[in-house]
């Protein structure tokens, strides 16, 4: 057959996973020429020879392509033949990178996995060990092509026998831009807290090991950030941690070195063990075992955990020394605050709260907080969206203008979109602290330079005084898009479900609190949505907030607020309550109360859990994000009898819009408290009734409305009753039910629906 000649363009995760080299392999095995180039923003490759061999060569492009690579789309032209003697690989090309796909951070391969404990090998006991399939990437780039001299490794120049593998197409390393070895890579050493050197490389390694055993507390420097580590198995050491920390019940992440040591204390099931086990290796918040042998104050009055298995070769080296280790592994933050990322930062900020440094020189470019995810009626919903998946693209149903959403208040995150394709950022974190609001501006700047997308129209919240809100107006002037925070969850839910652009759905957004278009705080809410407008068709009973945010830290305020209409305040003194000035504030919120000073009012779904949580002695004050509420689950996981509570729905205002009246629930958990029930039975049933109640409602207008999907958004979605029995009663009553896909259903998926809705929006 005649030579012929074939150029195609590759477009998605195809740099820095060994792509190249497996495009020259598979050409030299078909007898082909031409050659493979890196464009930045896709893969181009001239093929040349046999016309059967070029289409065996199109056949296993995608089917045998390297395990990070993800092909988006393959175009393939006929050009004219040009007569190459050879294949060969073309360096990148200078030049603009939109919408360039660079590979997130995965876990240490097989291959090199077993390198760093094999003794005849030169890599052994090497904690920086990695390959084109695997090892940091993204915390690795500075800028873009992604090439060795516009990463971190810039910093270490290859060795001999480095630069040999490196160059070589054959090579599993060719051109694996964290490649290096003991002569030539990052070093690891373990100091004291003034940083003076105890130990280096894997000695450094053995004795962090044995301090860990003894009860210290060390800080351990990562792909995208610090852990702080303690041993999980013992009480004092958590203990002695949460005091160092100030934080006496938030649950932490514990690592293991692998499924059999997971299951001795944990239940993951299928779904968690997938997500536990696969290259991502994000935190996955599983079941607690029935002969759970970890330290009870890990995860206090929870009925879950969140567990990880090592993914650098530090904690692979460090777990091998002892393999029925289980190890706290923290973020080194304050709670809402960035990451630590450097070692003077960690010396300083850490000062006081670790005994020992596990360091490194390999320097962090992009500051990247572990994943976290939870099975969520069956399947995974993240909680936390960031290392192993950042920076992948999320593919949309249609095409949009280059837009930027900048996220709501807490749990932030960045979507940058254009055409088909939108990034969603790492995990920033409160950006009402300063000095995460510093690392919002970084993340935004990065992420431009990263995907060369330059916003011409910007989505933010519409609370005026976040400062997300206030930096979206200064950068985006008249092209800003206010967008309710409910709103914006519901069309991020849309379009992580590839919903087209003419599509509408009933949505259901339940979360703590988000600004309204009437002035209060909304967070039950029943909005019909289009991409492109919404009506708030029903909603949950406005409640009192007495002292604000003081009845978010402080539920037993809320259970005032909620029943100060029906009990006398004898009766409500008489409830078991907790206020930290005891007497004089509950007096201080009665008075509140009575003569409606400092009173906000709300619709949230996670107050009425909190106040539940309260009223049942569940939980009196909360100490982290969402605590009341995920205790309250908890304990209805251990309900040993059926309770039926009161749920009255109330036509509110003249559109007659529906409205769920939470004061009813409450009462009736007043009402059945102290007999025969117990908490447990008590708390499975108000999360029973709401679920019953919210569907009831959400059928009712969609019904009404003739809309054919009902989905739920908002952070009470990851809750394992409530949402599978919503998803139950919904698709019983013959709709389709639409949950999170790819994205949180907390606050971590508003800069994208934000994204979406300005890319859209007619009006810039």
């Amino acid at each position: 057959m005649k030579n012929q000649a074939r150029l195609l363009h590759v477009t998605g995760t195809v740099q820095g996973v060994g792509f190249r080299p497996f495009i020259y392999q598979l050409a030299k095995a078909h007898r082909l020429s031409g050659y493979v180039k890196n464009l930045g923003n896709h893969v181009e490759i001239l093929i040349e020879g046999d016309g059967e061999r070029i289409q065996d060569f199109l056949d296993d492009l995608p089917e045998k392509k390297p395990p990070l690579a993800r092909i988006k789309e393959t175009k393939v032209d006929t050009v004219p033949f040009s007569g190459y003697s050879e294949f060969i690989i073309i360096h990148s090309e200078p030049g603009k990178f939109e919408n360039s796909i660079i590979p997130p951070d995965t876990a240490i391969c097989e291959q090199c996995r077993s390198e760093i404990f094999d003794p005849s090998s030169r890599y052994y006991h090497y904690p920086f060990t990695v390959c084109t399939n695997c090892g940091p990437r993204y915390t690795t780039v500075r800028t873009l092509p992604y090439d060795r001299e516009n990463t971190t490794m810039v910093d270490f120049p290859l060795c001999k026998e480095c630069e040999i593998e490196y160059t070589d197409p054959l090579n599993r390393r060719h051109h694996a831009q964290p490649v290096c070895c003991q002569k030539c890579g990052p070093e690891i050493w373990l100091s004291d807290p003034q940083g003076k050197i105890l130990a280096k490389n894997y000695e450094a390694i053995e004795k962090a090991s044995e301090l860990l055993q003894q009860g210290s507390i060390l800080s351990v420097k990562g792909f995208g950030g610090f852990h702080i580590a303690c041993n999980a198995r013992r009480d004092e050491p958590v203990k002695e941690l949460r005091r160092r920390l100030a934080r006496p019940e938030q649950p932490f992440a514990v690592m293991a070195k692998d499924m059999e040591v997971v299951e001795t204390f944990a239940e993951p099931g299928d779904a968690g063990r997938k997500c536990l086990t696969s290259p991502r290796r994000p935190i996955s918040v599983i079941l607690k075992s029935k002969s759970f042998n970890l330290a009870d104050s890990v995860s206090p009055d929870l009925h879950n955990i969140g567990v990880m298995l090592p993914y650098t070769g530090t904690q692979n080296l460090l777990f091998n020394l002892l393999p029925d280790a289980v190890y706290v592994m923290t973020s080194a933050n304050l709670p809402g605050r960035p990451m630590v990322v450097k070692n003077k930062e960690a010396l300083e900020k850490l000062e006081g709260i670790v005994d020992f440094h596990l360091l490194h020189n390999r320097v962090i470019a992009n500051r990247n907080d572990d994943t976290v995810i939870r099975i969520v009626n069956g399947q995974k919903a993240f909680i936390r969206r960031s290392r192993g998946f950042v920076p992948e693209p999320v593919e949309l149903p249609f095409e949009v203008e280059a837009s930027v959403g900048v996220g709501a208040e807490m749990n932030s995150t960045i979507t940058l979109a254009k055409g088909r394709l939108a990034y969603i950022s790492q995990y920033i974190g409160n950006t009402s602290h300063v000095e995460t609001f510093r690392y919002h501006s970084e993340v935004f700047d990065h992420l431009v330079r990263l995907t060369g997308i330059e916003p011409l129209k910007w989505g933010c919240d519409l609370h005026p005084s976040f400062n997300t809100t206030r930096f979206a107006m200064n950068k985006g002037g008249e092209r800003t898009l206010q967008v309710q925070h409910h709103y914006a969850h519901i069309v991020a839910l849309m379009a992580d479900n590839s919903l087209p652009v003419d599509s509408r759905i009933m949505g259901i957004s339940l979360d703590g609190v988000g600004y309204g278009e009437d002035g209060t705080a909304w967070g039950g809410e029943f909005l019909g949505s289009s991409y492109f407008e919404y009506e708030r068709l029903g909603h949950l009973m406005p409640q009192p907030m007495p002292g604000g945010d003081l009845a978010v830290k402080n539920p037993s305020r809320m259970v005032l607020g909620m029943l100060s209409g029906r009990l006398e305040e004898a009766e409500l003194e008489r409830l078991n309550l907790y206020f930290p000035r005891g007497k004089q504030e509950f007096s201080t919120v009665m008075q509140q109360l009575q003569r409606n000073i400092n009173i906000t009012m709300t619709s949230s779904t996670g107050r009425i859990l909190d106040a539940a949580a309260a009223l049942l002695g569940i939980c009196k004050i909360r100490t982290y994000e969402g605590e009341p509420a995920m205790k309250l689950e908890s304990a209805a996981k251990k309900r040993t009898q059926k309770v039926d509570l009161p749920l009255v729905f109330k036509k509110w205002g003249d559109p007659g819009v529906p409205v769920l009246d939470t004061t009813e629930l409450l009462m009736g958990v007043y009402e059945l408290s102290g007999g025969r029930y117990s908490s447990a039975d008590l708390a499975f049933a108000v999360e029973e009734s709401l679920a019953k109640g919210i569907s009831e409602i959400a059928v009712s207008l969609a019904s009404k409305h003739s809309f054919e999907k009902i989905g739920l958004s908002g952070g009470v979605a990851y809750n394992d009753h409530i949402t599978p029995r919503i998803a139950e009663f919904v698709k019983e009553a013959g709709f389709e039910f639409l949950a999170h896909r790819h994205l949180p259903c907390g606050d971590g998926c508003i800069s994208f629906g934000q994204a979406i809705a300005a890319g859209l929006s007619k009006k810039l």
